[in-house]
C-alpha cells in the first residue's frame, strides 16, 4: 500500500496525531495555530490558519495529502494540483 509522504495539516489535532505516531517526518507544513506539539512549531513551515491558508505555499510543498476540519477548510487547498485533500 502507498501512504502519503508529503502531508500538509491544517489543524493541531492532525499534527500531534503524526507526532504521536512517529510520522512528524511526513508532514511538510502545519497550521499557524499549532502549539502541540511544541517542537513542531520549531520544525514545520506554517502554511495557514483556521479558515484561511497561503494556498500557493501549500502548493509549493508538493503534498500528497491535506488534512483538514470541516467545511470551513475545505477551499484551503486545491485538490485538482495532484494532492488529495482530506477534510474531517
Amino acid at each position: 500500500m502507498n501512504y502519503p509522504q508529503r502531508v500538509v495539516c491544517l489543524t493541531e489535532e492532525t499534527t500531534e496525531t503524526l507526532y504521536a505516531i512517529g510520522a512528524e517526518d511526513r508532514i511538510v507544513g502545519i497550521s499557524g495555530f499549532t502549539v502541540r506539539p511544541e517542537r513542531a512549531r520549531k520544525e514545520k513551515p506554517k502554511v495557514s490558519a483556521f479558515t484561511s491558508a497561503k494556498v500557493g505555499k501549500i502548493l509549493e510543498l508538493k503534498p500528497d495529502l491535506v488534512l483538514g476540519f470541516s467545511d470551513m477548510q475545505a477551499g484551503s487547498a486545491d485538490g485538482g494540483a495532484g494532492c488529495v485533500v482530506w477534510d474531517y
